[in-house]
């Protein structure tokens, strides 16, 4: 199958604050609670289909209930959840295109089993719309959506790609542990990108140095590191994939081989360069990491697709205020 040595070569993609949001919809079958009135406002258009703003606050609902309620969204995570609105739009012209899409038909029966539960509340249909701040055409969207997703899901998700998979990104899955070092530039204004880009300049000059030969990575980290580790080198001891650091940091460690150092690497620490002193390799078999590997090939595969679309789609963007 030509796509899975695609999945296969490609990299997991970490997760976050709305990682539970990049391939599922907002819920389109239990009821939400009470919002009042959505504004009629599109904040975007795909190859000429609007998406409105109440979407994008349904959207970003499972993250607003994390915060205090008189907290802001950050703009980067509303600019995320448009994103995969976008990305889901662009998703379902493909799967339209590959005839995996989910029929009329399709919907009309999945309405009529919400239906039917609604009921058994004493519920009707209208009202489950309003209290989510739904229209029926959003409900329909969901729904198709959801079921065509899942469809091609289906198809791709099989123990053999999963083995794949993982035999590609073996280290990611297997209980892998790297043993690193860091070095860590702070910029002066972390929400200024000019000192942001300073910080990112300083730790490019050291890998150039360190590469050079000009100074050991031990040397750079006691001479220049803000983190705690600077005196001991940058040792910060074993860790694995998925912890205990962030994740673009796990994730820029477990692409290098032993005594590689990265690239500059962006955490909402400041400016790394890691270096992986030793690989002490994992012994967990695929079958024992399988949810893990579905995960990650969803995730993958959404983003796979996205891209691939993007790079011929009509996307008209209205400012976030």
């Amino acid at each position: 199958m030509a796509l899975i040595a695609d999945v296969a070569g490609g990299n997991t993609i970490a997760g976050g604050l709305l990682a539970a949001l990049l391939v599922a919809p907002a819920d389109a079958v239990e009821p939400a609670p009470q919002r009042p009135p959505a504004v009629e406002t599109a904040i975007a258009q795909v190859n000429g289909e609007p998406i409105f703003q109440r979407e994008l606050d349904r959207e970003l609902a499972p993250a607003a209930r994390l915060l205090d309620p008189r907290a802001t969204l950050p703009s980067e995570v509303r600019q995320r959840a448009l994103d995969q609105l976008i990305d889901r739009r662009l998703i379902m012209k493909y799967l339209t295109e590959q005839k995996l899409a989910a029929s009329d038909q399709d919907v009309d029966l999945e309405i009529g089993r919400l239906k039917r539960r609604l009921e058994a509340q004493e519920k009707k249909l209208a009202e489950h719309l309003q209290a989510g701040g739904l229209t029926e055409d959003d409900l329909r969207r969901d729904i198709r959506w959801r079921l065509s997703w899942q469809r091609y899901l289906d198809g791709k998700l099989t123990d053999e790609n999963l083995q794949k998979y993982f035999e590609k990104h073996r280290r990611e899955f297997d209980g892998t542990e790297l043993k690193v070092a860091h070095l860590l530039i702070k910029p002066a204004n972390a929400a200024d990108p000019i000192s942001v880009d300073e910080a990112q300049h300083k730790a490019t000059s050291l890998r150039r140095q360190i590469d050079a030969g000009e100074l050991t990575f031990a040397d750079a980290c006691r001479q220049h590191s803000q983190a705690p580790t600077a005196k001991s080198g940058g040792d910060i001891g074993f860790i694995r994939r998925h912890e205990p650091m962030p994740d673009s940091f796990s994730a820029a460690a477990f692409a290098l081989e032993e005594d590689q150092v990265s690239q500059p690497v962006q955490t909402k620490f400041g400016i790394h360069l890691i270096r992986v002193l030793e690989v002490k390799p994992g012994q967990r078999p695929w079958e024992e990491s399988r949810g893990e590997l579905r995960s990650a090939v969803t995730q993958y595969l959404f983003r796979w697709i996205a891209q691939k679309e993007r790079e011929t789609a009509q996307v008209e963007i209205v400012p976030l205020r």
